[in-house]
């Protein structure tokens, strides 16, 4: 756990203050009774974020970057007996120097990457589950003022930018639940991306594709019957020599020329209708515009406005027409077009019929005909089994991703809310109060809220609940509560979470939080809560970097 947290630039009275020192359970960070306002607790808090992490601190407390300039935070944990010294700079914070117990960069360690320290902080803290990161599992339980983690209804929001499905991701990792989530949707897209590419290449690539639907394979079916009925009577003929050329290719020309004349027919209709559109469309154009200067004349007192705007409709009609004109030109000649290359194609049809010399072309020729009509009947019904198979393995993955997803949500759900309710019970000591209730509806939807009490205590008590329920079922090492929180929840409800807050002490946890104005409270919530401080803050030169730059004078003292 963190033990230890030194800066060269906090001061305090003129002089460098000693290293702050931590324990376990409540660590108080203190103002006066006074409620003074900008001496530094929350500031603090955030530096502990940064201690832990984050960048915050950099990026957001931008009026003490300018002010404190350049300095350097060093830090100390204790995990099981071993002090392990590290320090991190503002300006170059992107790295995680180690150091001895001087803070002294150690000669052979390198500096550490924000990824490579928080590998380190995980193995330590024994945050061990399948894809957890550091940053994952405890930035959300640091709420401090100017973080993005203080809303009352997103407990599970770590940043700004995190979307619900990353945060809830996140969360599940804590509890080690995600692992086997995770392996059931890359399963099911697995299943998916299989089920695609293969319509996909039927569709695209194959000159079969698949039955569109059962109707469809039934009626292909009756028709595999009939053609193999045919290829097998064309066999049978053959053999016993009692093959009718003439009147085969008779038959055969018959319907070739059927179907010429129908498409020739359509031919003609198409391009009667592309001739019309055509005049039409190059034939002089109408114009809806007129001069109203000769009616102004002989009316000189009329308004002719409504005569005007008339004529402008007329001419938005008229470009409306055109542009319909258009698609419905490009639209007859493509099947203009469509029907012209299928006559060309029937005509060499009758043209190779007409030029069969003798029976064996000719009944290689029907053999063919019936036999690529019969393959692809054949690969039609064959993709189209191929593809039902594929859709149920997919359906039946993605079934079984939604249960696992439920399931897993569901286990974590009931067993935060349970402690909810315990340690509601704790603080409240009234069972007929509601607690706070966390619901991981899905995968990227979650809901939080405080059934039937949405006043600002309530709210803010329902994030610290939600936090120590985490800390007594997940492994979160630590929570981190700014005074904000704190402040509109009622005293006797205060006083029973110092206490709870005290208590983290036998689970080896850590809870930091920032507050003043204590003589409102009783003696025992006082004492508690000023026996556990570890830093003490007040205007006057006892700010934590002992100068408060909101004031013109010290200000300008400091500047000098």
């Amino acid at each position: 756990m963190l033990v230890e947290v030194w800066c060269d630039k906090f001061i305090s009275n003129g002089k460098v203050r000693k290293p702050i020192r931590f324990h376990a359970g409540l660590n108080a960070v203190l103002g006066d009774d006074n409620g003074s306002n900008s001496i530094g607790k929350s500031t603090f808090l955030m530096i502990l974020d940064f201690v832990f992490g984050g960048t915050d601190y950099v990026k957001k407390c931008v009026d003490v970057q300018e002010n404190v300039k350049e300095h350097t935070i060093c830090f100390a944990f204790d995990f099981d007996g071993q002090n392990y010294y590290f320090s991190r700079n503002t300006v170059d914070y992107n790295k995680v120097v180690q150091c001895d117990s001087e803070y002294q960069a150690l000669p052979d360690g390198e500096p550490l990457s924000l990824q490579k320290y928080g590998e380190f902080l995980c193995e330590k803290y024994g945050l061990s589950a399948e894809g957890i990161t550091w940053r994952g599992a405890i930035a959300r339980f640091i709420r401090v003022y100017k973080r993005d983690t203080l809303d009352e209804e997103r407990p599970l929001r770590s940043s700004k930018d995190e979307t619900a499905a990353d945060a809830i991701k996140g969360y599940m990792r804590l509890f080690d639940r995600y692992s086997s989530v995770e392996a059931q949707i890359n399963q099911a897209k697995k299943a998916e991306d299989e089920k695609e590419a293969f319509r996909k290449s039927i569709q695209q690539y194959h000159h079969v594709r698949a039955a569109k639907n059962e109707k469809e394979k039934v009626a292909n079916e009756t028709r595999i019957a009939e053609l193999e009925r045919q290829e097998q009577e064309l066999a049978v003929n053959n053999n016993k020599g009692l093959l009718d050329l003439d009147s085969m290719t008779a038959r055969r020309l018959s319907d070739l020329t059927e179907s010429l004349i129908n498409y020739r027919r359509q031919r003609a209709q198409i391009q009667t209708q592309l001739n019309a559109v055509r005049r039409d469309m190059t034939g002089q154009k109408r114009s809806f515009k007129k001069t109203f200067a000769d009616l102004e004349r002989f009316f000189p007192n009329e308004n002719f406005y409504t005569l005007e705007e008339i004529e402008r409709f007329h001419q938005k009609l008229s470009k409306i027409l055109e542009e319909e004109y258009a698609e419905t030109e490009k639209n007859l000649a493509t099947t203009y077009a469509l029907l012209n290359n299928e006559i060309v194609r029937i005509q060499e049809q009758i043209t190779e019929i007409k030029n069969v010399p003798n029976v064996s072309q000719a009944i290689l020729k029907e053999f063919a005909r019936i036999t690529t009509e019969l393959n692809n009947l054949k690969q039609a019904n064959e993709n189209y089994d191929e593809l039902e198979r594929l859709k149920k393995i997919a359906t039946d993955y993605a079934e079984t991703r939604d249960a696992v997803i439920a399931d897993e949500l569901l286990a974590i759900e009931s067993t935060v809310n349970q402690q909810m309710r315990e340690i509601s019970l704790t603080i409240l000591s009234d069972a007929t109060h509601l607690p706070p209730v966390l619901r991981l509806e899905k995968l990227n939807k979650y809901t939080f809220y405080t059934p039937n009490d949405g006043g600002t205590g309530a709210q803010y008590r329902g994030l610290i609940t939600f936090d120590l329920a985490n800390m007594g079922v997940a492994p979160v090492p630590f929570v981190v509560h700014d005074s904000v929180l704190l402040k509109n929840i009622e005293r006797p409800v205060f006083s029973a979470i110092i206490r709870v807050y005290y208590d983290q002490k036998q689970k080896g946890k850590q809870v930091f939080m920032a507050y003043d104005t204590l003589d409102a409270y009783d003696k025992e919530t006082r004492e508690l809560v000023e026996e556990n401080a570890v830093l003490q803050l007040s205007p006057g030169g006892n700010e934590l970097f002992g100068w408060a730059w909101n004031k013109e004078e010290q200000h300008e003292a400091k500047q000098e």
